[in-house]
């Protein structure tokens, strides 16, 4: 519709200006907020400040002030401790101005002020008739952040005026007993650092060694006070018309190895600039329509939940969401949605998201499960489980995700042209497109089920625990609680066996269909990386799967009377299509791997993409709007995830819909909540309503709307 114009200058430096008028694409997320306590949660155990600034992968951020009293200062910082979201601190650098007589400037009374957020970074600016003050916050690593305080005499003579900063960090968690956070606390050569007590609290706390230090420049004299707390002065003097800057470094550091490893105030400009020039290319502007400021804002998003390799993750990943407590891991089938839109804007992230799963892909040696060689962790944090010699709870092996990594590395390629990483990377995904066919078909048909790795979470009293199977085998999917995994109408648990007789794994009694539309679609993309491996047999053969696949999809999971989808329960001879548990949004995922025939998708388009069914307000719900599963809040049970949305829109756009897919791709993006206003992304979406969902700044969300934005509105 309109070419892609990128902006360069727009953040190129602070407004000074007296005006109320900010830069383009300011306050694109709600940073604004005052901490409360060490971990302040809402009911849905995000945290309470809606949005966290973070930048370059670091493991902490701040927030802008909406308290009076930390105006010139940025509440917190937030820390990830290994992997949870908790603060530090209320405000570790509290700023007072004072005029030379000991007056103190309060700040909430200056005549003319300004607090916003630009992509690169948190600002704000207070002017009296004699005097600009401003502060900024912008990352120049993935474990620093720099504070620059800027103080302008604006009369026509020298002027003195004494700046201070302050700041004490909590003392205790309200969920650990007799835990103090602070280990000790030092002050050498103008750095004040304190440690961190370790803590090995498997669901509230993990930490090691980690530190958080600030450091002030030479001229900023700084002493202890209170319980771990700090106080720094600074004595300015200014000519007429002259100004001086402070420059403050906050470092968080998972352990001293880290801290000694790093740089201390050195090329912090070089660095600065470096990396608004980064931000100026992932950042875009066109007219600052709603939709442009949209996209930005799921960069901005997707950038804020970057983490930079630490502890097991060995390469740079992109986590769900920073606010959500159980979100600060990397899982797989995020990653590779993730890695879709990554690829647009920061193609070296997407890659590294790719490789921080592939990390840990198993081997036929591996200790604990040799017998899924090819496959994947479903998720993996900063700390390995106790099978693999970790303390980490949240490390999950008990099954794997859906098989969306060729889609995520092809993708990678078109916007690269990258054939090396095709070469890196098809070994691995042949691997791991085998072992569904290897540990999750258990009746050799080619039609493959969803299932559970071999786990004593799947072990009561050594026998298979069949709830917990079932348990897994959802989350396998990915669809945790759809209603297709309900335990009624016969569902079994099976046991999958090798040539030799060993058990491998455990499938469900059912064939589904988003699973092995995917598996097609990994098929057909196998082929042409194959193609630019030169192996044209490998090609070949990858085509003749893909074509008998999409027959058996086409020919048992299509039901001609409903016009539909389904998932094949299968067992004591027979099989059956669940139409009786209604229409989920699984079934429209063969339109998006071009798995169906122009047939049925006529018939499901003009039988299903009603109000009533899946055109609801905010399109896709995960089970049809008449279902009798139907519950618009419950997570699997009808809200509207952007990722299914979009194989949705994409797969009527596969079969010629594009009228409809416009339609209903702008009814999402104008219907969501704080999608096209200034809000932030949630997980999903209520799909009558718009209202936004569980947790805050997903990642995948973010993903699927910058999908949408290049594909509906910047084309």
């Amino acid at each position: 519709m309109r070419p892609l114009l990128f902006i360069f200058g727009f953040l190129s430096v602070i407004c000074t200006a007296t005006s109320q008028t900010l830069p383009p694409l300011a306050n694109l997320l709600p940073y604004a907020g005052a901490v409360k306590n060490i971990e302040p949660r809402d009911k849905w155990r995000n945290l309470e400040i809606p949005a966290v600034f973070i930048d370059q992968g670091a493991w902490h951020g701040f927030h802008l002030p909406s308290n009076k009293q930390d105006y010139g200062s940025f509440p917190g910082p937030m820390i990830i401790a290994q992997e949870y979201s908790i603060y530090f601190s209320k405000n570790i650098q509290q700023l007072s101005l004072f005029d030379e007589d000991g007056s103190e400037r309060i700040l909430a009374s200056a005549p003319k002020q300004n607090r916003y957020s630009l992509p690169k970074g948190l600002f704000q600016q207070y002017e009296w008739p004699d005097l600009i003050l401003t502060t900024q916050l912008q990352f120049i690593d993935n474990r620093s952040a720099r504070v620059l305080t800027k103080i302008t005499n604006k009369t026509d003579v020298s002027k003195r005026w004494k700046i201070e900063w302050q700041g004490q960090p909590f003392s205790t968690h309200p969920k650990i007993q007799d835990y103090s956070l602070i280990k000790n606390h030092q002050i050498n050569n103008n750095i004040s650092r304190w440690q961190l007590t370790p803590a090995t609290n498997t669901w509230n706390l993990l930490l090691q060694n980690a530190e958080y230090q600030i450091e002030y420049p030479k001229g900023v004299v700084l002493s202890a006070t209170g319980q771990h707390g700090y106080h720094a002065k600074e004595i300015v003097d200014l000519p007429a018309g002259s100004s001086h800057s402070t420059t403050s470094l906050h470092q968080y550091f998972h352990t001293k190895e880290e801290r000694v490893a790093r740089a201390s105030m050195t090329s912090i400009d070089k660095r600065i600039k470096h990396n608004d020039h980064a931000v100026q290319k992932r950042v875009w502007k066109l007219a600052d329509t709603k939709y442009d400021r949209m996209a930005a804002r799921a960069v901005m998003t997707l950038t804020h939940n970057w983490r930079s390799a630490a502890g097991n993750i060995l390469h740079d990943a992109v986590t769900p969401s920073v606010s959500f407590k159980w979100f600060n891991g990397v899982w797989a089938w995020d990653s590779w949605k993730q890695a879709v839109a990554l690829a647009k804007f920061e193609p070296q992230l997407a890659k590294s998201n790719i490789l921080a799963m592939f990390d840990y892909q198993f081997e036929a040696d591996d200790e604990v499960r040799p017998q899924d060689h090819g496959s994947l962790p479903d998720v993996i944090f900063y700390n390995k489980s106790p099978a693999r010699g970790g303390i980490g709870g949240n490390w999950n092996e008990r099954n794997g995700k859906p098989p969306l990594a060729a889609w995520a590395v092809w993708e990678v390629y078109k916007n690269t042209n990258d054939a090396n990483f095709i070469k890196v990377m098809y070994p691995k995904l042949v691997a791991y497109h085998q072992w569904w066919y290897r540990n999750r078909d258990h009746n050799h048909n080619g039609l493959v089920e969803y299932g559970a790795n071999l786990h004593p979470a799947h072990l009561t009293n050594g026998k298979p625990n069949r709830k917990a199977i079932i348990e897994a085998a959802a989350w396998e999917s990915g669809m945790d609680n759809a209603p297709r995994f309900d335990e009624a109408y016969d569902l079994n648990v099976l046991e999958n066996h090798n040539a030799d007789g060993e058990l491998v794994g455990y499938s469900l009694s059912q064939e589904s269909v988003d699973l092995n539309a995917y598996l097609y679609a990994e098929k057909r993309l196998l082929a042409k990386m194959a193609l630019i491996m030169g192996v044209s047999e490998q090609a070949n053969k990858w085509q003749q799967q893909a074509q008998i696949l999409s027959t058996k999809i086409q020919t048992e999971m299509f039901d001609p009377e409903t016009g539909f989808f389904y998932d094949i329960r299968y067992g004591q001879g027979k099989r059956e299509l669940l139409t009786k548990l209604g229409k989920g949004v699984e079934g429209w995922i063969p339109l998006w791997a071009k798995a169906a025939t122009n047939g049925q998708a006529k018939k499901m388009v003009t039988m299903h993409l009603t109000d009533k069914e899946f055109a609801t307000t905010i399109p896709f719900p995960t089970v049809s709007a008449d279902s009798s599963s139907f519950a618009p809040s419950r997570y699997w049970r009808g809200p509207v995830w952007l990722d299914q949305a979009w194989f949705g829109l994409k797969g009527l756009k596969n079969y010629g819909f594009n009228d409809k897919a416009n339609k209903l791709a702008l009814s999402l993006l104008d219907n969501a909540e704080g999608v096209t206003s200034d809000g932030v992304i949630r997980e999903n979406y209520h799909p009558l309503t718009g209202k936004g969902l569980h947790c805050n700044n997903f990642s995948w969300s973010a993903s699927v709307l910058l999908l949408i934005y290049h594909e509906w509105i910047a084309q």
